[in-house]
């Protein structure tokens, strides 16, 4: 037997295939308590967002561009993005394109936000790296080859979006 249970204002359904819908007033301090279990949950998604940014940024130099990779022994941009947050718990698609478009965008980036970029004029992004603070990112690069660090500035024929996740 199947139990479907859903939390929809305030008002609990209990549903199986062989009973009928049975609705009952979820009190205020259940809310409450879902509310800060998912606070919690997301404060250590964060922690471990900012760890996992602190990893990658050990793999500069070291992890080679590889299309298509998404593993510490060889990522593309969209794959090293995605490598980020799956250590934080969260699944990305594996495209510098989708990744512009989950999330909040966001004017004001902090630290583990990511950094999309599409050419002027278009609305199909390109490459995608993690937003460091202070003008820098962390990327795989195609052409370097590698993991690096540089600042934004060296995009600046490029429309940026910030995407916050986190």
């Amino acid at each position: 037997m199947i139990t479907k249970i859903a939390i929809i204002l305030g008002c609990v359904t209990l549903a199986t295939p062989t009973t009928p819908t049975i609705q009952a007033t979820v009190k205020p301090n259940v809310v409450q308590q879902v509310d800060v279990v998912q606070n919690l949950i997301r404060a250590s998604q964060r922690t471990k967002l900012k760890t996992a940014v602190k990893q990658a940024i050990q793999r500069v130099h070291k992890t080679s561009y590889v299309f298509s990779g998404s593993t510490i022994y060889g990522w593309d941009c969209s794959g090293m993005v995605r490598w980020i947050y799956e250590q934080a718990g969260v699944v990305l698609p594996h495209s510098a394109d989708k990744q512009a478009h989950v999330g909040v965008r966001v004017s004001e980036p902090k630290r583990g936000d990511i950094v999309a970029f599409a050419y002027k004029g278009r609305t199909d992004f390109y490459h995608t790296g993690i937003y460091l603070g202070e003008g820098l990112i962390l990327n795989a690069n195609r052409e370097y080859g590698t993991t690096v660090i540089e600042p934004l500035t060296n995009f600046r024929r490029s429309e940026i979006r910030f995407i916050r996740v986190l």
